[in-house]
């Protein structure tokens, strides 16, 4: 099966991870010295910024792949996918702005971290499943 890209839409995709990267680490580095409330809001806008800047990056690359077949996404899987991504990058920005980053500490929130990710893109394939036959050798999922 061959597969090409739309140029315009993996530039747009790069951006975007860019820009919201920009944006997101920028509020994630106030966090640790601002107090309540404010710290609340910066965590919070951080960790949505970062997740936008994420999961928009690789929706919109999916959108850029031309696949030979119709493709179209499931609504659910999809905004499920969102969901996780916002919630393991807020734990990600909770664990490295709360207190003393420990080596342990950002091992677990790195962990977390990559398992959510991992997990936005499977639910991410998981949305195509209609419109594509698709299978996982499971023991590659796991590396």
């Amino acid at each position: 099966m061959t597969v090409t890209h739309e140029p315009w839409l993996v530039a747009l995709s790069l951006i975007m991870a860019f820009q919201g990267s920009y944006v997101g680490l920028g509020l994630a580095v106030q966090v640790r010295m601002s107090t309540e409330p404010r710290r609340r809001l910066l965590l919070a806008g951080a960790a949505l910024t970062l997740a936008l800047a994420i999961w928009s990056m690789h929706f919109v690359g999916m959108l850029a792949a031309r696949l030979p077949v119709l493709t179209d996404f499931l609504v659910l899987p999809t905004l499920l996918s969102f969901l996780v991504c916002v919630l393991v990058v807020g734990i990600g920005v909770f664990a490295a702005s709360n207190r003393q980053l420990t080596p342990v500490r950002l091992g677990i929130a790195a962990f977390v971290m990559g398992a959510g990710i991992c997990t936005m893109h499977y639910l991410g394939m998981y949305a195509l499943h209609l419109s594509l036959s698709m299978s996982h050798d499971t023991a590659y999922v796991l590396a």
